[in-house]
């Protein structure tokens, strides 16, 4: 595939990829087989540029700068693309080269939004976000860069894994899974083969069940008026039943 714009290379391969994937589902409970099928690779246009922020306010000046990304196609603001530049330099290489992916689905997208939308766009959003002024906003170095996400669709969820330093997005969307009780016992099976994990069973074991007598010490402590005149009464009534 050609591609004649500046891009982040694409530095992990499907094989990467699903290890991430499944190392992030085991944490959730999750045992599943990922077939790298399943996965595809999306490249979306971003403009990208450095801002300026000049604010005379009451007579105090104060200057702010930095970077910023704009999606292309939808039009949102995303602070996090300008990490990747620490990371890695993007560039412009007319191949396309993702290792072992040669049956691998590529997505490119194509812009939408003109690179003068984008800077009005970001100039408003700046504008708002540090309460100044339009004109007191300048941006520079304009330009589009295309951004590689690994995608697939798991658990009923859409999955976006950075293709540049591996990073997990819409994770929180996927619910831990609830043990079942085959599972649970499996596990009990499989932790009491480990001493320290058999220690720590019995330890807790102990541990709960000496919970349970300082509480039951407690409730008689508290109660103890009460249970006394529980027994004097049923004393009492078996005395006169006799």
């Amino acid at each position: 595939m050609q591609i004649d714009k500046k891009r982040f290379p694409v530095k992990l391969e499907p094989k990467q990829v699903i290890e991430i994937i499944k190392t992030n589902l085991k944490k959730k409970g999750y045992k599943l087989d990922i077939s790298p099928k399943s996965l595809y690779l999306t490249l979306t246009p971003y403009w990208v540029c450095y801002y300026d922020i000049l604010s005379n306010y009451n007579g105090k000046f104060e200057q702010i700068t930095g970077q910023i990304a704009i999606n292309s196609i939808s039009n949102k603001i995303n602070e996090k693309v300008v990490l990747l530049f620490a990371v890695e330099k993007p560039r412009i290489m007319a191949e396309l080269h993702i290792p072992k992916t040669d049956k691998t689905q590529i997505v490119l997208k194509k812009s939408i939004i003109s690179q003068k939308e984008a800077e009005k766009t970001i100039t408003n959003y700046l504008a708002q976000k540090y309460n100044v002024k339009i004109e007191e906003v300048f941006l520079s170095g304009v330009e589009e860069i295309i951004i590689p996400n690994w995608k697939l669709k798991i658990l009923n969820t859409k999955i976006k894994l950075d293709a540049i330093t591996g990073e997990v997005n819409d994770f929180e969307k996927i619910k831990d899974k609830e043990q079942t009780q085959k599972e649970l016992f499996f596990e009990m099976l499989e932790d009491i083969r480990s001493p320290k994990k058999v220690a720590n069973y019995t330890f807790n074991i102990f541990n709960e069940i000496g919970k349970g007598f300082v509480w039951l010490f407690e409730q008689l402590k508290q109660n103890f008026k009460i249970i006394l005149w529980i027994l004097l009464v049923s004393i009492l009534i078996y005395l006169i039943l006799l």
